[in-house]
């Protein structure tokens, strides 16, 4: 049931590529499609559908919590490769982690409290008109990966399509992919994510570094690899398949990779 979600909203997906008419809609289309495949290869489809029924109802669950502020400062600093992305509790207080393993930064950000996020959201509807959201800026070159970054201007060109559309069917679509990149980065995995995505670019993943004949082989040799095992790519028969690491679940993973005609969606 849960498997079906994804798969339908990824069919979805395909067809509102008939609404894309510049290059940024269709990469915008073919990210969240990854996400949603990063997801699903992550064995993470029933947790996703219900971070779904809750998303925007229900508070940010804390996944780690500590009586004092400075504890949790002694946690990120002492922590070898803090969770990007997740959140955690410090009485009534929630925090996102902030990490970046490049610049050596870690920070935690304050999260608002549901009074906050009321009244932020009263003071949003006293203006008159709405300000016409901005284009978002082209990454410049040598800029870092920043997942928020890609999440930003992906909802803004599939915000670009929406207004186009008449199905329900194809906006709840739209939503659900805006919010995988939200659940992969309160999963706090920004990281493992942009390993994924390197398989993406325009020369295509990198060649296999062993070719398996069945998961059940692939799945032995992936047992016998450190933790975290290093980013490559598999065969298992004629699919490909990303080598990750899922650090909160402590699990080596094996994430099929989609050929191209699955992420088309219908770009010339």
């Amino acid at each position: 049931m849960t498997l079906d979600l994804i798969q339908s909203t990824l069919a979805l997906l395909h067809e509102v590529g008939r609404h894309a008419s510049i290059a940024e809609q269709y990469d915008a289309l073919k990210n969240s499609k990854i996400a949603l495949h990063f997801i699903l290869g992550r064995g993470e489809a029933e947790q996703f559908e219900e971070y779904l029924g809750r998303f925007n109802t229900a508070p940010l669950t804390p996944s780690l919590s500590f009586p004092t502020k400075e504890e949790a400062e002694d946690w990120l600093r002492l922590h070898p490769a803090p969770p990007h992305g997740a959140v955690i509790g410090v009485e009534d207080t929630r925090y996102h982690v902030a990490y970046s393993r490049e610049l050596a930064h870690r920070k935690l950000l304050r999260l608002p409290s549901e009074q906050e996020w009321e009244q932020m959201e009263a003071a949003g509807e006293e203006e008159e008109e709405p300000e016409e959201e901005p284009q978002p800026p082209p990454p410049r070159h040598g800029m870092r990966f920043s997942l928020f970054h890609l999440f930003e201007t992906t909802c803004f060109y599939l915000y670009e399509m929406e207004q186009r559309m008449s199905s329900a069917e194809e906006t709840a679509a739209l939503k659900n992919a805006k919010i995988a990149f939200h659940f992969v980065m309160d999963m706090g995995e920004e990281h493992g994510f942009e390993d994924y995505l390197e398989n993406f670019k325009s020369d295509g993943p990198q060649r296999p570094l062993h070719s398996f004949a069945t998961r059940e082989d692939a799945d032995n040799w992936l047992e016998r690899q450190p933790e975290p095992p290093p980013p490559a790519v598999v065969s298992i028969g004629s699919d490909l398949f990303s080598v990750g690491y899922n650090r909160r679940r402590r699990l080596r993973l094996l994430i099929r990779i989609p050929k191209p005609q699955e992420l088309d969606a219908g770009a010339p």
